[in-house]
């Protein structure tokens, strides 16, 4: 599990670099853009969500999207994994191998828009 969280923390650290989050801080935004990785290991799966940044429109959210993601294809490309078949037709979202210390796992990565008011995250079991 550490590994997975490592793997996916460092390609959300790539996504912060290539993000500006400026629209969160500013109150609330019409639309939230949001990085959803579900990684497989081993066979156990796990998901994350992390919000990038805010926008005025549904446009600016999904274009921004595509401009992080095409960072995140870059980074990959560099050598840190491999790219499972084609990005997906809304330009936001691949599937990757990636090994760290000679574990591999398959990582998801999805850049997804919702409404400003919507946390996608699963709320805790009570």
């Amino acid at each position: 599990m550490r590994r997975t969280v490592a793997v996916g923390a460092a390609l959300t650290f790539v996504l912060a670099l290539v993000a500006p989050s400026r629209a969160i801080a500013q109150g609330s935004p019409g639309w939230i853009l949001w990085e959803k990785n579900m990684t497989t290991k081993a066979g156990a799966d796990s998901v994350t969500w992390e919000p990038l940044d805010g926008f005025a429109t549904i446009a600016e959210c999904r274009l921004e999207g595509q401009r992080v993601f095409r960072g995140a294809l870059d980074y990959m490309k560099s050598g840190a994994g491999k790219q499972l078949g084609p990005v997906r037709p809304d330009g936001r979202s691949a599937i990757f191998d990636v090994s760290k210390d000679g574990v591999k796992e398959t990582l998801d990565v999805r850049l997804l828009c919702f409404p400003g008011a919507f946390d996608p995250r699963p709320k805790p079991k009570a």
